[in-house]
C-alpha cells in the first residue's frame, strides 16, 4: 500500500473519529429536551396520582439529579476501566432506559428509568469529553472542543423542535427520540480506540502524582460551573413561566425562544478556537459573562416576544463559549490518569447545577417575578465577568514582569 493510501486512509478515520465523537456529544441535552414540551400533557395524565404536582416535575429534573450523583464514581470508571468501555456501555443503557418511557405507565417506575437515564448520560460526558482531551492537543484540540459545544447546542435545538411536533401527537412519542443512542454504537465500535492502546503506547507508565494546585483549580473549576448552570439552566426551565408572565402562553413560541438560545450557543461555539488563539481563558470567561449579563437583564426587561427573541440571541452566545471553555480548562489542568475523575467531578457540578436551578429561580419569581429572577441573575454573570476581568488582567502583567 502507498504511502499517500496510508494516510487517506489515517485522516478518513480521523474524521470518523471526530464526527463521533461531535454526533455522541449532542446526547447531552436531549435528557431534559426530549421531554420538556410534554410536560404539561404528563402532569395533566398524571393528576389523578397522590402527590402528582410534586412527582410529575420530577421527570424533569431526575436525570440532572442522578448525573450529579454517579459523576465522581462514573469519572473513577473512566479512569479504571478504560474511556471507550464505559462509553459503549453508557450508551447501549442509556438508549434502553430512555426509550422505555415510550411503555411504563407507572410514574414511580418513570422515575425510576429517569434516575438511570442520568447515571449512563454522566458516563456518556464524562467519557467522551475525557476522549477529546486524550486525542487532541493544542490548536486542534481547540477546535474540536469548540464543535462539540457547537454539537451539544445545536442537537438541543433539533432535539427541543422536533420534541414541541411530537408532544403535539402524545407526550410519551418524544422518548423515541433517545433511540438516536443506538445509532452512535456502529461509529463507536468502528473510529474510537482506547488511548494510549491502539498506538502503542504503555498506558501503565506511571505519571507524577497530581498537585495540590491541581485539584484547588479543579475544585474552583466545579464551583463556576455550578453557579453558571444554576443560571444558565433558567433558559429551559423558566422561559415559558416568563413568557406567560408576559401574555404569551404559547407552548411553540417557548420552544423558538429556547432553540433560538441554543442556535446562537452553537454558533458561539463554532468560533471558539478562533476566540482562543487571541484571549486566554480567563478572557474568555469575562468576555462571555458580559455577554450573558447584557442578555439575561434583557430578557428580565423584554415585554414581548420579540424583544425576549432579541434578548435570547444575545444570551445564547455566553453559552456557546462556556461550555468548551471550561472543560478545556480542567482538560489543560489535568494529567490523563485524572482526567476521568476531574471531568465527572465537572459534570456533577454541572447537574447538581441544573437541579438546584428552579430552587433558586422559585423563591425569587414568588416575592417578586420570574422577569426579576432573569435581572438578578444578569447582575451575578455581570459580577463573574469584572471577577475574570481582574483576573486576566493579573495574569497579563504576570505575564509581561518575567
Amino acid at each position: 500500500m502507498t504511502a499517500p493510501n496510508v494516510s487517506t486512509k489515517v485522516m478518513a478515520r480521523k474524521r470518523l473519529r471526530v464526527l463521533t465523537i461531535l454526533l455522541t456529544s449532542g446526547l447531552a441535552f436531549l435528557a431534559p429536551s426530549a421531554i420538556a414540551p410534554g410536560l404539561p400533557a404528563l402532569q395533566a395524565d398524571y393528576a389523578h396520582v397522590d402527590h402528582a404536582a410534586f412527582l410529575s416535575p420530577l421527570v424533569f429534573t431526575m436525570p440532572m439529579l442522578f448525573i450529579a450523583l454517579a459523576g465522581p464514581f462514573v469519572g473513577y470508571a473512566v479512569d479504571r476501566f478504560g474511556r471507550r468501555n464505559v462509553l459503549i456501555t453508557s450508551t447501549v443503557l442509556y438508549g434502553l432506559a430512555g426509550v422505555s418511557g415510550l411503555v411504563i405507565d407507572s410514574i414511580v417506575l418513570l422515575l425510576v428509568s429517569r434516575a438511570l437515564l442520568g447515571i449512563f448520560l454522566a458516563g456518556i460526558m464524562t467519557s467522551v469529553t475525557a476522549l477529546v482531551g486524550d486525542y487532541f492537543e493544542g490548536p486542534e484540540r481547540n477546535r474540536v472542543a469548540g464543535l462539540q459545544g457547537a454539537f451539544m447546542s445545536l442537537g438541543t435545538l433539533t432535539f427541543v423542535v422536533i420534541a414541541g411536533l411530537l408532544a403535539e401527537i402524545h407526550w410519551r412519542v418524544g422518548f423515541a427520540l433517545f433511540a438516536t443512542a443506538f445509532a452512535l454504537l456502529p461509529l463507536m465500535f468502528l473510529s474510537l480506540y482506547e488511548p494510549g492502546r491502539a498506538q502503542g503506547v504503555d498506558a501503565s507508565a506511571p505519571e507524577p502524582p497530581p498537585t495540590g494546585r491541581q485539584w484547588t483549580a479543579i475544585g474552583l473549576f466545579c464551583g463556576l460551573a455550578f453557579i453558571s448552570m444554576v443560571i444558565l439552566f433558567l433558559i429551559p426551565s423558566q422561559t415559558a413561566f416568563f413568557l406567560a408572565e408576559i401574555g404569551v402562553e404559547d407552548p411553540t413560541r417557548a420552544g423558538l425562544a429556547i432553540g433560538l438560545f441554543n442556535l446562537s450557543a452553537g454558533l458561539a461555539s463554532l468560533s471558539y478556537s478562533r476566540v482562543r488563539k487571541h484571549l486566554s481563558s480567563e478572557a474568555i470567561f469575562a468576555v462571555l459573562f458580559a455577554i450573558g449579563g447584557v442578555g439575561f437583564v434583557m430578557i428580565g426587561f423584554a415585554n414581548s416576544f420579540t424583544a425576549t427573541m432579541i434578548a435570547m440571541g444575545v444570551g445564547g452566545f455566553s453559552v456557546g463559549a462556556f461550555l468548551p471553555n471550561i472543560n478545556l480548562a480542567i482538560i489543560s489542568r489535568t494529567s490523563m490518569s485524572i482526567r476521568g475523575r476531574a471531568l465527572g467531578a465537572l459534570t456533577t457540578m454541572f447537574f447538581l447545577g441544573q437541579f438546584f436551578s428552579p430552587v433558586y429561580a422559585v423563591p425569587i419569581a414568588g416575592v417578586s417575578s420570574v422577569g426579576n429572577v432573569f435581572v438578578v441573575s444578569g447582575v451575578v454573570l455581570f459580577a463573574l465577568s469584572v471577577g475574570f476581568m481582574v483576573l486576566s488582567a493579573d495574569q497579563r502583567l504576570r505575564t509581561r514582569t518575567r
